[in-house]
């Protein structure tokens, strides 16, 4: 088994000689320096596992200075030695992210566990480094992957378009009623290879894409989503009470919602349609809702329908492609909250989503609200 080789810092030649005879006794290869800069030139020629570096080293830079560089240059990990436990200097140690900390006069067993830990540590968080480097490569290969794929499926589908166009315009006269019924609904197929492209699109950069976060108020937002939404005349968008404001990324959001309405008014079939927007909240949670009076949803597909490529009607009798559902989930659980569906058949549909208040350091937006007057 290889040596751990130890780089032990101390201006104190008594201490450095007869530290670094106990560490080799503990099985450890052990070089010494007496300053910065040989401690540095010596990290250059040998690159050890770990430093134990003495905080107030003589000369032009102290050991907090030269830590510092140890650990931001070759990312070594350094455990200090010293003699001070005063605040001034635990606070400037600490700022250096040390991965040990040991008084003296040493104790062997406590600065051997010590170092074991440090070198255990350091090793985790080398091997994190790496996984977040093949991470990103990993999102941004499927996100140009994702690109790639919708560019080269568009282009041969809106030649097919156009030449299904051409077909229906220059032998109309030629066409009967089944031909006519063909051709359209060849045209629908195409249509929905199209906008599938696109959900999936936008369902595989959800999360990979870093959007700026903004206070967004949500009632401006509601608003928006309704004019994008158009609704008929007949079916009427309410939101029952002020909604807050709250900092997150606009567009996700924005997503949300706009999913949402859309599916209550494609799938409206009551003469007057009503669709509410509604919101309630707690110590922790903001939850929204979007209820309708539509058809409403078996209980036996409450969950199907958050899954991808999932539709409760035939595809040829419906634009839905089964993925906007599953794109509102992807999101909401991104923020660290739930989506969910209560239903009954004939009496309409109940959406609710929840936001948490506190900021979501993984997974994405900070969240804070304030409610409007």
């Amino acid at each position: 088994m290889t040596k751990t080789h130890i780089l032990l810092v101390d201006d104190e030649p008594d201490f450095c000689r007869f530290t670094a005879l106990g560490l080799q006794k503990l099985g450890y290869n052990v070089l010494t320096a007496h300053d910065g800069k040989k401690a540095l030139d010596l990290i250059r020629e040998n690159k050890p596992d770990i430093v134990l570096m003495d905080i107030g080293l003589k000369g032009q830079i102290d050991g907090v200075k030269v830590a510092g560089q140890i650990y931001s240059r070759w990312q070594i990990p350094v455990v200090y030695l010293t003699g001070r436990t005063d605040d001034e200097t635990l606070k400037r140690a600490k700022a250096t992210g040390p991965f040990g900390y040991v008084i003296k006069p040493v104790d062997y067993t406590e600065l051997k566990t010590t170092i074991e830990i440090a070198l255990y540590k350091a090793k985790t968080e080398s091997k994190l480094k790496e996984l977040n480097k093949q991470l990103k490569q990993v999102n941004q290969r499927l996100k140009d992957f994702a690109h790639i794929v919708s560019h080269d499926l568009k282009t041969p589908l809106r030649g097919l378009r156009r030449l299904v166009e051409w077909i229906s315009t220059n032998f109309a006269n030629k066409m009967d009623r089944n031909d006519r019924n063909q051709i359209n609904l060849l045209m629908t197929r195409i249509d929905r290879m199209y906008s599938l492209i696109n959900g999936v699109l936008q369902y595989s950069i959800v999360g990979n894409v870093e959007e700026e976060r903004v206070r967004v108020n949500l009632n401006e937002l509601i608003q928006d989503v309704i004019d994008m939404v158009a609704p008929p005349e007949q079916i009427m968008i309410s939101v029952e009470r002020k909604l807050p404001i709250i900092e997150c990324e606009r567009t996700s959001i924005m997503q949300v919602f706009q999913n949402l309405l859309s599916n209550a008014v494609k799938y409206m079939d009551k003469p007057q349609g009503r669709i509410n927007v509604g919101y309630s909240e707690d110590e922790n949670f903001w939850k929204f809702s979007i209820a309708d009076n539509g058809p409403g949803i078996e209980e036996k597909y409450f969950e199907k329908i958050f899954e991808m490529f999932q539709t409760l009607t035939p595809k040829d009798h419906s634009e839905s492609i089964g993925i906007g559902l599953s794109t509102v989930k992807k999101i909401v659980e991104m923020y660290g909250g739930q989506v969910w569906v209560e239903s009954k058949i004939g009496e309409g549909s109940t959406f609710f989503f929840t936001l948490p208040k506190q900021e979501k350091k993984i997974t994405g937006a900070k969240l804070q609200a304030i409610v409007v007057s």
